[in-house]
């Protein structure tokens, strides 16, 4: 076998069914040869974020794989491999290289050593012989540990170099860690001394499936869940213990309660201090679960850390809650906890039922929101965001029920990730209706991978929030915006869609907004991508709390 053949034969076996690129690539013939799907972007960050939504979907039990050619394709790659690191995604990235013999040599692109500062790992594939050891060693950081991308690189002349034994290889099982017994019992003792206490719940709870246990700890204690912005659909928001999401823009369930609780259970979350949380009040103890050791005591101090898988942690945590409380049944203070909650979420949705339900032309962007939250099922939808506008109206509003259902994003705000990352997730879940809400800017930069969803049938629906603006950023750039427009941008995207292949269609009033929803989602039955632009005007009542 050749090099290019042994890389292909070990991804089938580790479950790989397609692979994202922009061709050429020195592994792409012999991974068609094999029966591997080869789906081609426009562009390589897309064909990335395409990989990092199917990877998010499957929580990365299913690993979604780019490959690109070396030195252009593999620069062009750096931004969606540095948007998986930061947003903690498993992607493996296999772009070419240079020959063994001029890797490394200047004015050449070394991309080994420029994608170690954006990978779990990253490394060159040395001779073919090497290739089960190190893709064994990939598929272990990629299943392991705080997840991640892992880069590595496959020189021209490895990828035709004949392999010199028989192919021993075994798929790589993934490995989990538990927590300490003793700070489990330190926990409990903590918690059950609390008087009320909430779950701060992020994306780990996702990645390892815990959203049972999770739950059944917050029913046990009577503690509100609030999620980060990663973790948004790791617990079922329409629970009367949610308190929907706390992100750039926040629920008041979240913020209030907050300043109500007097101790915090972080579960599968970095506690990282960002504009993409909220702050926690000084004299909180908290209780704090990472599989991380770098995120301990970073931004906030442990009064009790739960280092280890966040189902384990939450798992014995709740054992440990029962032996120690003596009732299986959970703590009474539930009932006055609900209470409290549904008292502030009733007042929320008062705040916001007339900017859902506004007739106000050009139309506002809560009015398209409130129709598709009353038109569709959340049990059957994924739903993402685009950086901006788009995600601070969306994340707060949306209340997802089940796992995935709502992919947050963005510790980097990179425009654009939402198409691609939906062209992943319907390839992961074809059943699913899958819908990425965009701007102006993001369509900008990804517009024509609308392409990339029609030729490739992956039949998602986009929705273009089009107020002809990048949104609010005049209190950035006064200045700039007074004198030159530098805000302002044009389009008709909607037409865009129609030339690409898409169904698209534009809509201005408010009486129209369903029935553009319903022909959309009808085009994606038939195997159609759909886009929907609607013309809204700026909104800027969004619910974003001060920062201290």
């Amino acid at each position: 076998m050749r090099g290019d053949q042994v890389i292909a034969e070990i991804l089938k076996r580790e479950g790989v069914e397609q692979i994202f690129l922009f061709p050429f690539t020195p592994i792409l013939e012999a991974v068609s040869a094999a029966g591997i799907r080869p789906i081609v972007a426009r562009q390589e960050r897309v064909a990335e974020n395409m990989a990092d939504g199917f990877s998010r979907i499957t929580n990365g039990a299913r690993i979604g794989t780019v490959t690109v050619q070396q030195a252009a394709g593999a620069e062009n790659a750096f931004a969606g491999i540095a948007q998986a690191l930061t947003d903690s995604s498993p992607i493996l990235f296999l772009p070419g290289g240079m020959s063994r013999l001029e890797a490394g040599t200047p004015p050449s692109f070394d991309a080994v050593p420029n994608f170690a500062a954006t990978t779990k790992w990253a490394d060159r594939i040395p001779t073919a012989d090497a290739i089960p050891q190190r893709m064994r060693r990939a598929f272990t950081a990629l299943r392991t540990g705080r997840p991640g991308p892992v880069m590595l690189e496959v020189p021209v002349d490895v990828a035709v170099e004949d392999l010199s034994t028989d192919l021993d290889y075994q798929p790589v099982a993934a490995a989990r860690a538990g927590t300490d017994p003793d700070a489990i019992r330190d926990a409990a003792k903590l918690l059950l001394a609390a008087e009320r206490p909430m779950i701060w719940a992020g994306q780990g709870v996702l990645y390892a499936e815990a959203t049972a246990a999770v739950t059944a700890v917050a029913e046990f204690l009577g503690a509100p869940v609030m999620t980060t912005l990663l973790g948004k659909s790791g617990f079922d928001e329409t629970h009367p213990l949610s308190l929907g999401t706390g992100s750039h823009s926040c629920t008041d369930m979240a913020i209030d309660y907050l300043d109500h609780c007097d101790a915090i259970l972080a579960l599968g979350t970095s506690l990282t201090h960002s504009v993409f949380a909220p702050d926690i009040p000084a004299g909180k103890r908290i209780v704090h679960n990472t599989i991380d050791p770098r995120d301990l005591n970073k931004h906030h101090t442990a009064d009790v850390p739960l280092l280890g898988d966040c189902r384990l942690a939450a798992e014995s945590l709740l054992e440990e809650l029962k032996s120690v409380s003596g009732s299986g049944e959970g703590r009474p203070e539930r009932e006055v906890a609900e209470a409290h909650v549904a008292g502030t979420r009733a007042a929320w949705d008062a705040r916001w039922a007339e900017k859902l339900t506004s007739d106000q032309v050009p139309l506002n962007p809560y009015r398209v929101i409130g129709e598709f939250m009353a038109l569709t099922d959340p049990a059957q939808t994924i739903v993402t965001h685009d950086s901006g506008n788009p995600r601070d109206q969306l994340v707060p509003l949306y209340r997802p029920t089940t796992p995935r259902g709502y992919l947050g994003w963005g510790h980097s705000t990179q425009l654009g990730f939402g198409l691609g990352a939906m062209m992943g997730a319907k390839l992961a879940c074809p059943e699913k209706l899958c819908v990425n809400f965009m701007g102006d800017a993001a369509i900008g930069m990804v517009g024509m991978d609308i392409e990339t969803a029609v030729r490739e049938e992956i039949p998602i629906l986009t929705v273009v929030l089009k107020n002809s603006a990048m949104g609010n950023y005049e209190k950035h750039i006064p200045i700039s915006v007074e004198k030159y427009g530098t805000k302002f941008l044009t389009g008709d995207y909607a037409d865009l869609a129609r030339a690409l292949g898409a169904h698209g269609e534009r809509v201005e009033q408010p009486a129209d907004i369903r029935a553009a929803f319903e022909r959309g989602i009808a085009a994606n039955a038939e195997g159609k991508p759909a886009l929907i632009e609607f013309i809204t005007c700026e909104e800027p009542d969004m619910a974003i709390p001060p920062r201290s």
